[in-house]
């Protein structure tokens, strides 16, 4: 994967259950998901963006995230049990 920006990623798309407003494209995430790699030429370690993760609201007021990594898209929830 090559860098590409600031780690943005695209707002969420439609289909999740029971989804709350729908995210502008473009808008930054909540967190950046990034990958530690050892660069032997610079002598340090940098990070490399590789996704985001968004807070939603569904429709009846339950907070969860949308994590982004390459063409996966996961739905995070708070583990309350």
């Amino acid at each position: 994967m090559d860098k590409s920006g600031d780690g943005e990623m695209p707002g969420t798309v439609g289909g999740e259950p029971d989804e709350g407003e729908p995210r502008a494209p473009g808008m930054k995430p909540d967190f950046r998901i990034v990958q530690p790699e050892y660069v032997q030429a610079l002598g340090k370690t940098v990070y490399k963006d590789v996704g985001a993760m968004w807070r939603n609201v569904s429709k009846s007021g339950n907070e969860f995230y949308t994590l982004k990594i390459g063409k996966l898209k996961l739905l995070v929830f708070q583990n309350t049990r």
